[in-house]
C-alpha cells in the first residue's frame, strides 16, 4: 500500500495475518510508534515502513523476525537506542536501511551481528564517534552508506580487507582522518561509486583502479598534483569532484579521455596553467567548475563545443583577453560565472541572443569596458545579472526593465541540481553581496533575483523602467556617476530585500513611498546629493544614520542634523491654509465691492431719470447697507488679527 495518503497509526489487527510474507506501507502519512506485536509475524520476509511520520522507539520484538530479509524504517522520526536485541534473530537479513532517523546505535565493542548484509544504509544515524567495529564481520557488503554518522578518526586497515565487493561506498560528512590506501581497493570490473567528501582526509590522491563511475573526494585536505593518468582507468566515469582541497599543478590532459563524464569539479584548489582545449572532447559534460584556482591564459574557444553544458564556473582565476565568440554556442547554459578575472573588451551583443536558458550571469570584477548592450534584455530566463567592478560606461539601458524572469514573482522553488548521478549531483550555489556582506545561496537560489551594476562608470538617471521588475530582490547601483532623482515608482518593487544607491550624485528628496517596502532589510543612500527631510516613518525607521550620511542637504531623524525650519513646518502648513482661506474671502469681497460700485452708479441714474421722489428713499437704503458692510469688514479684520497673534504665540 505504498505511495498513498494513509494516515493514523499502524493498526494492531495486522498481527493476525500470520502468513503475511511482505508488508509495505512506505511513502504515506502514518504516525505513532510501530506496534510491538509486529514481532509475532514470524513469516514476514519484507518489511518496508520508510518515508512516514512514525516516531517513538523501535520495538525490540523486530529482532525476533527470523525470516526477515529486508528491513527499511528510513526517513521517519524514530528516537532512542538501537541495541543488539533489535537484531537478535535476524540471521537472514540481507538489506538493512535505517537512515534519516534520530536513534543511536548502542552495541558492545565485540558484538558480532547474526547477519551478513549486502546492502547497509545508515546515513544520518549517530554511529560514532569511533569507527563501527561490528562492520568487520560483514564480508559480503556491496552497498555501504555511513554518511553523516558522526564517525571520527581513522578508517581502520581491516575495512579495506572487506571492501573488495563494494560497488557503492559513501562515508561523506564525517570527520575521517588520515590517508587513503594507494591504490584504493574496491570492487573490480564493476561500476564503482565512492563518496568520501566533507572529511579531513589528507595526503596525495590515490591511484584510481579500473571500474570507477563516480569519485567524490571534495572538501578534504588532499595535496600534491592530480595524477597525469587519473583518467586512464576512468573511461566510464560520470562524476569527478576533487574540489576544495590543496591540490596544485596543472589540469592533466588525460581528462579528455573521460568521454562520458557529466561533472568535472576541480574548484577551490591551487591549480595553475591553462585550460586544456581538449576538454571539449567531454561532449556529455553538464558541469565544468574550475573556479577559485590560479589558472591563467585565455578562455579557449573550444569550450563552445560543449553544447550540453549547463553550468560553467571559471571565476576567481587570472584569465585574460576577450571572450571568444564561439561561447555563444553554449545554448544549454543556465549559469555562467567568470567573475574575478582580468578579462577585457566589451560585453558582446550576442549575449542576448545565444543563451535562452541562462539564469545566472556573473562578469563581476573584470576589466570589461564600453556600454552595456541593449540586447542583454533578451535574456528571458535571466534572474541574476552581476556586472559589478568593471569599467562599463554610458547610461543604464531602460530596456533592462524587460528582463522577463525578474519582472515575474519567483514563487516556486526549484533545486538547481546538475549532472545527477544516482543519488549524487552537483548543487549550484551563488555568493550574493549585500552591503559588503557575502550571502551564500544554494537550495533557495532559484528564488533569488538581482541586478548589481555597482563600481562602474554609468552616468545619467536611474531609468523608471527598472521599477517594473516586480520580482527584484537585490538592486545595487552604488559607486557610479548617476544623477537625477530616485524614481517615485521605486516603491513598486515590493519584493526588494536590498537596495544600494550609495556613492552617486543623486539629488532631490527621498520618496516617502519607500517606507512601504516591508521586505527591505538593507538600504544604503549615503554619499549623494539628496536633500530635504528624511521620510522617517513606517519601515524606514528600521535603518540607522549610516544609511543616509554624506548627503549635506538631508536632515531629520535618524541623522543628528536638525532641519533648520523643522519647528515651522507645521506652522507654515497651517499658515498656508489660513492664507488660502483669507485670499478666498478677499476675492469674494473685492468682487462684491466691484459689483456694488457698478450698481451704485448705474441704478440711481436709471431711478432718478424715472422719478426724482424715489431718490430720497433709495439713498436712505444705500446708507444703511454701506454702514452694515463697514461694520462687518471691521469685525472680520479684528478676528483675523487675533487669530494671527494666537498662532504666533503657539
Amino acid at each position: 500500500m505504498t505511495n498513498n495518503q494513509l494516515h493514523g497509526k499502524i493498526p494492531d489487527w495486522l498481527v493476525h495475518l500470520e502468513n503475511l510474507a511482505s508488508l509495505s506501507l512506505a511513502h504515506n502519512l502514518l504516525e505513532g510508534p510501530i506496534p510491538a506485536s509486529l514481532g509475532s509475524l514470524q513469516n514476514i520476509i519484507f518489511l518496508e515502513l520508510q518515508d512516514n511520520k512514525l516516531n517513538g522507539i523501535l520495538p525490540t520484538s523486530l529482532g525476533q523476525l527470523a525470516m526477515l530479509s529486508k528491513l527499511d524504517v528510513s526517513s521517519n522520526q524514530f528516537t532512542g537506542m538501537v541495541t543488539e536485541d533489535h537484531f537478535a534473530k535476524l540471521s537472514e537479513l540481507k538489506i538493512l536501511i535505517m537512515s534519516s532517523n534520530s536513534f543511536t546505535m548502542n552495541v558492545s565493542a565485540n558484538w558480532i551481528p547474526p547477519f551478513q548484509v549486502s546492502f547497509l544504509h545508515m546515513s544520518s544515524c549517530p554511529l560514532g564517534p569511533s569507527f563501527p567495529l561490528w562492520l568487520k564481520s560483514q564480508s559480503k557488503l556491496q552497498y555501504l552508506d555511513f554518511s553523516n554518522a558522526s564517525i571520527v578518526g581513522f578508517i581502520p586497515n581491516w575495512f579495506w580487507d572487506i571492501s573488495s565487493h563494494l560497488v557503492i561506498f559513501n562515508m561523506s560528512h564525517n570527520e575521517l582522518r588520515g590517508r587513503l590506501p594507494n591504490p584504493m581497493p574496491v570492487a573490480v570490473a564493476s561500476p564503482v561509486m565512492v563518496d568520501l567528501s566533507f572529511n579531513l582526509l589528507d595526503g596525495p590522491l590515490p591511484v584510481i583502479t579500473p571500474g570507477f563511475q563516480m569519485l567524490d573526494l571534495s572538501h578534504n585536505h588532499f595535496s600534491g598534483v592530480i595524477p597525469s593518468n587519473i583518467s586512464q582507468h576512468m573511461g566510464t566515469v560520470g562524476f569527478l569532484s576533487l574540489s576544495r582541497n590543496q591540490l596544485h599543478g596543472e589540469i592533466p590532459l588525460s581528462l579528455r579521455e573521460m568521454s562520458y563524464v557529466t561533472v568535472i569539479d576541480l574548484s577551490g584548489n591551487n591549480l595553475t596553467g591553462r585550460i586544456p582545449p581538449s576538454l571539449a572532447n567531454c561532449s556529455f559534460l553538464d558541469v565544468l567548475d574550475l573556479g577559485n584556482n590560479n589558472l591563467f591564459g585565455t578562455i579557449p574557444g573550444s569550450l563552445g563545443q560543449l553544447k550540453r553544458l549547463r553550468s560553467l564556473h571559471l571565476n576567481d582565476n587570472h584569465f585574460s583577453g576577450n571572450l571568444s565568440s564561439s561561447l555563444r554556442n553554449l545554448s544549454s547554459l543556465e549559469t555562467m560565472d567568470i567573475g574575478y578575472n582580468i578579462l577585457s573588451g566589451i560585453i558582446p551583443s550576442w549575449f542576448g541572443q545565444g543563451f535562452p536558458l541562462l539564469r545566472i550571469l556573473i562578469l563581476r570584477s573584470n576589466a570589461f569596458s564600453g556600454e552595456l548592450p541593449p540586447d542583454i534584455s533578451k535574456l528571458s530566463s535571466l534572474q541574476i545579472l552581476d556586472l559589478a567592478r568593471n569599467d562599463l560606461s554610458g547610461k543604464i539601458p531602460a530596456n533592462l526593465g524587460y528582463l522577463k524572469a525578474i519582472a515575474e514573482l519567483q514563487k516556486k522553488n526549484k533545486y538547481l541540481l546538475y549532472g545527477k548521478f544516482e543519488e549524487h549531483y552537483y548543487e549550484e550555489s551563488l555568493d550574493v553581496y549585500v552591503k559588503d556582506q557575502m550571502l551564500e545561496y544554494t537550495r533557495t537560489l532559484s528564488l533569488v533575483t538581482g541586478i548589481d551594476l555597482s563600481d562602474n562608470n554609468f552616468t545619467g538617471i536611474i531609468p523608471n523602467e527598472i521599477t517594473k521588475l516586480y520580482g527584484l530582490v537585490v538592486l545595487n547601483l552604488s559607486r557610479n556617476h548617476l544623477t537625477g532623482q530616485i524614481p517615485e515608482t521605486m516603491s513598486n518593487l515590493l519584493q526588494l530585500s536590498s537596495l544600494d544607491l550609495s556613492n552617486n550624485q543623486l539629488s532631490g528628496t527621498i520618496p516617502s513611498s519607500l517606507s512601504s517596502l516591508s521586505f527591505l532589510g538593507s538600504l544604503d543612500m549615503s554619499m549623494n546629493n539628496l536633500s530635504g527631510v528624511i521620510p522617517y516613518t513606517g519601515h524606514m525607521t528600521t535603518f540607522d544614520a549610516l544609511t543616509f550620511t554624506g548627503n549635506p542637504g538631508l536632515c531629520g531623524p535618524p541623522l543628528p542634523v536638525k532641519c533648520s525650519d523643522d519647528d515651522d513646518i507645521d506652522n507654515r502648513h497651517s499658515t498656508n491654509n489660513d492664507t488660502n482661506g483669507e485670499e478666498l474671502v478677499d476675492n469674494w469681497f473685492y468682487l462684491s465691492l466691484g459689483l456694488g460700485f457698478a450698481a451704485g452708479i448705474l441704478i440711481p441714474y436709471f431711478i432718478l431719470t424715472i422719478k426724482s421722489s424715489w431718490g430720497d428713499v433709495y439713498f436712505g437704503f444705500v446708507d444703511q447697507v454701506i454702514y452694515k458692510l463697514l461694520r462687518l469688514i471691521r469685525k472680520q479684520g479684528k478676528d483675523d488679527g487675533q487669530r494671527r497673534k494666537i498662532h504666533q504665540r503657539q
